[in-house]
């Protein structure tokens, strides 16, 4: 789900280090006008009908470690086979996959990945060149088979083709410890 914040408030909650941490919300607003939603590059970050609104009396409680141990660190992945047979709203989306095969692009700039998730599906991966795609860790795990997660892809499909492509928003993290990277290496190796 979205947390938008009015500019009024961002100096509030900027340097507070937020990210990567559970908390609680209080008194907000909930807003369903898909305008609000945050987009990049006519993309949805969010396949969600809501989008919470900060305000003035919104209040963020940090929760305990103990209690943040129960949820993953990063956000569950759909499997591809699902995202392809569900054809979506143009939203950005995480994906988790085992590197079977690569090749480099015609313009060098970018990586030719074919991914295999956890159902056995596999699809094409354009793997920008960003900072999170670290030459010496993408050629391991293209040379490892390794499994990577990739944030803020575009699924797209073009003349028949269906593939994912990687934004300059993209994070990559490579052999993961996740829900989802576990189930393929139980079932991969």
């Amino acid at each position: 789900m979205v947390v938008v914040v009015p500019s009024s408030l961002i100096g509030r909650y900027l340097e507070r280090g937020m990210e990567g941490r559970l908390y609680s919300i209080n008194h907000f607003k909930l807003n369903s006008t898909p305008d609000d939603f945050p987009k990049y590059e006519g993309y949805n970050f969010v396949d969600d009908q809501y989008v919470i609104i900060v305000n003035q009396a919104t209040r963020f409680t940090l929760l305990e470690p103990v209690i943040e141990n129960h949820f993953l660190i990063y956000p569950l992945v759909e499997s591809i086979e699902y995202l392809v047979r569900n054809p979506r709203k143009r939203n950005l989306i995480d994906v988790v996959g085992k590197v079977i095969d690569d090749r480099l692009l015609h313009h060098d700039c970018a990586v030719d990945l074919l991914l295999q998730d956890q159902s056995g599906y596999v699809i094409q991966l354009i793997l920008n060149d960003g900072p999170e795609a670290l030459p010496f860790k993408l050629a391991r795990s293209i040379q490892g088979k390794w499994i990577i997660y990739v944030s803020c892809v575009k699924y797209r499909s073009r003349g028949g083709m269906n593939f994912l492509e990687s934004t300059s928003i993209s994070r990559v993290a490579y052999e993961p410890v996740m829900a989802e990277a576990n189930a393929i290496r139980a079932i991969y190796g």
